[in-house]
């Protein structure tokens, strides 16, 4: 198992785990997960997503698809994670809105939830960062998907 890299890599995953990937690929990378999850799959009534829980990595991986289920999206709170070449969970929302203004990305969309819960988009990168009491608690990016539901792959 290689060390495990915390790097953000929007719409393709993180450096050794990629969009599309199945489970057999991440177990292979990171080894078995500490827990798993059934969900209802809202992309698909008969289908589910399959949720892969490494606590001690401090991430989430979401599997979808029938027969060989294939990595969509993962979900991180490692305080390492980075994008951009900066650490993100040591930064303020308008930080984070800053570095990706710097890196030609301004097109956001901002939803509080009514319990305080913010969340700020960006669409374009498939990517959601989830702030409570001001600091960001967890980010989720996504693998961009085509009409028929598959994983678009990207360079």
């Amino acid at each position: 198992m290689n060390k495990f890299n915390p790097e953000i890599l929007p719409l393709k995953g993180l450096p050794e785990i990629k969009f599309g990937d199945t489970i057999q690929q991440l177990e292979f990378v990171l080894g078995p997960p500490e827990e798993t999850d059934e969900l209802d799959d809202d992309f698909d009534p008969e289908g589910k997503t399959l949720v892969y829980h490494y606590w001690d990595k401090f991430h989430t991986f979401f599997f979808r698809g029938k027969g060989k289920p294939f990595l969509i999206s993962i979900e991180s709170d490692h305080l390492d994670t980075s994008i951009f070449d900066q650490k993100i969970f040591k930064m303020k929302e308008e930080e984070i809105v800053a570095l990706f203004a710097e890196n030609k990305f301004t097109d956001t969309d901002i939803e509080e939830e009514e319990w305080g819960e913010k969340r700020l988009s960006y669409e374009e990168l498939a990517i959601d960062f989830y702030f409570e009491d001001g600091q960001l608690s967890t980010v989720n990016w996504s693998a961009e998907l085509d009409d028929f539901g598959d994983v678009v792959l990207t360079d």
